[in-house]
């Protein structure tokens, strides 16, 4: 059987104890698990820390749980994953910011480059970022992470950097780039003893060649994939995997 599922809250929600959930995790609980009192479930807050509560009441406006155990995180990750992604168009977005969290991406950077093809108003930019944010909460409660990835605002390419800084270890996908491959520099990140690799990922279109320049500027290496000519959202996600079985975090 399965053990109890996971949901994330404020750590606001915790006095003296006893917990309430609402919002996104209440609708899982009552209406998909249709769990009732005495059952337990588990819940993370942003602080990294886990609790073991066991249900004392619950019905569709509130549910309260008393804590049975609480514990911190104990793991870190070989390495941790920062992804600037061009944003892309319609729904693949949504689906690429799901699957960096279900692979353990520690925050996601939308970018917006000279090949973006989506233009927002300002009015749609925060409803956006806060779907992306909730999309991210709900996959690394599905998958069981100790902590929710960051969705930073949508940032243009020219200002990434002064957020950024200059990176020690950086990768960007360029399918121009003919001597660095990926495998290489990740092998050699890893015997350097890296801890946390930034991973630029471009647009439908690519990435322009003074972007390429600016990147390498600030401490990214230029990096291909091979021979394969693949879509922006399936680079990302292949590279996300590789990276987090190169540093052995998951295999």
């Amino acid at each position: 059987m399965p053990g109890p599922k996971l949901f994330f809250i404020d750590s606001k929600n915790i006095v003296d104890n006893q917990v309430a959930i609402s919002d996104t995790a209440l609708k899982h609980i009552t209406k998909v698990l249709r769990l009732g009192k005495g059952d337990r479930i588990w819940l993370g807050d942003e602080r990294k820390k886990r609790y073991l509560v066991e249900l004392t009441e619950v019905d569709y406006k509130k549910a309260t749980g008393r804590i049975l155990e609480a514990k911190e995180v104990s793991e870190v990750p070989a390495v941790e994953i920062l992804l600037l992604q061009s944003v892309l168009k319609g729904e693949k977005m949504d689906i690429l910011i799901q699957k960096a969290a279900e692979l353990g991406v520690s925050k996601i950077i939308p970018v917006i480059t000279e090949r973006t093809i989506v233009k927002f108003s300002e009015s749609r930019i925060s409803s956006k970022e806060k779907r992306w944010q909730s999309i991210a909460r709900e996959a690394a409660q599905q998958s069981g992470r100790w902590d929710v990835p960051e969705i930073a605002p949508i940032t243009d390419f020219e200002y990434i950097f002064e957020k950024t800084g200059k990176v020690d270890s950086g990768l960007i996908l360029w399918e121009d780039e003919r001597e660095n491959r990926l495998k290489t520099v990740l092998r050699r990140y890893k015997n350097d003893g890296v801890k946390r690799i930034s991973a630029f990922i471009g647009p439908e279109g690519g990435f322009t060649e003074k972007e390429i320049a600016l990147a390498k500027e600030n401490g990214f290496i230029s990096v291909s994939m091979g021979d394969l000519i693949l879509r922006a959202e399936t680079a990302a996600i292949i590279i996300m995997g590789i990276i987090q079985y190169e540093f052995n975090n998951i295999g």
